[in-house]
């Protein structure tokens, strides 16, 4: 079943892609030299350390809310604070910092693990 289901998902996709090239050929066309151009600019290195911390802060700005529906009303929650520096734990800091540091104690007693 799944051979059967993988091998129609390759048709269905290899028939968009046949019956949709000139507008994905024309896309890559206009794409390309963009991309060419940003990394000439400013370096592969640098081009995808920017692009992944634009995404990484996106992701972050998701993850800390949280969307649910509670007796037909559309519920918003935040889990974002400000907090003073000495609020911050210390293994947090240690994790920001570039410090190598050993999170196995805190793992174990956070899932009762024994090591």
């Amino acid at each position: 079943m799944i051979p059967l289901l993988l091998g129609l998902g390759a048709l269905v996709g290899g028939y968009l892609v046949v019956t949709n090239w000139q507008e994905i050929e024309g896309w890559l066309k206009e794409f390309l030299p963009k991309l060419q151009a940003a990394l000439k600019e400013t370096g592969i290195v640098d081009y995808a350390a920017k692009l992944f911390s634009s995404v990484e802060g996106n992701v972050l700005r998701l993850v800390h809310k949280l969307y649910y529906k509670e007796n037909g009303k559309w519920v918003e929650r935040t889990t974002v604070r400000e907090i003073d520096e000495a609020e911050v734990p210390a293994w947090a800091k240690e994790g920001l910092t570039s410090k190598e540091s050993d999170v196995t104690e805190r793992y174990e007693k956070e899932l009762e693990l024994t090591v």
